[in-house]
């Protein structure tokens, strides 16, 4: 198609020490422009590379790419055109039954 892919990316937020028990996750959705996209795991792990700051409580906080978790071309040419209302992402939701919409919303997540 046009080289580029939607990669979403879930990255980690790792506390030490850890003052609390919440657990904190990113979800990013990047584009990437590549014509080798077996390499596109390799591209992200290397331009995202672990952030460590020291936080308000006097501790260390970093965030690293935890998993891709999708990856996904697109299938509009987002440079030749405005990129209003283009497609970054698109998944499919297969259930084995019948669902409800809200089912769907609280299985993944969506409203969060």
């Amino acid at each position: 198609m046009y080289n580029t892919y939607s990669v979403k990316v879930l990255i980690e937020s790792i506390t030490s020490p850890a003052i609390s028990p919440e657990k904190i996750f990113e979800e990013r959705i990047i584009l990437v422009k590549t014509n080798q996209p077996e390499k596109i795991e390799n591209m992200i792990r290397e331009n995202f590379s672990d952030d460590t700051y020291q936080n308000a409580e006097g501790g260390w906080t970093t965030h690293q790419v935890a998993k891709i978790l999708d990856v996904f071309e697109l299938v509009e040419d987002i440079e030749e055109q405005p990129i209003h209302l283009k497609e970054v992402y698109s998944r499919f939701l297969i259930f084995d039954k019948e669902t409800s919409v809200e089912e769907v919303v609280n299985v993944y997540s969506l409203d969060k």
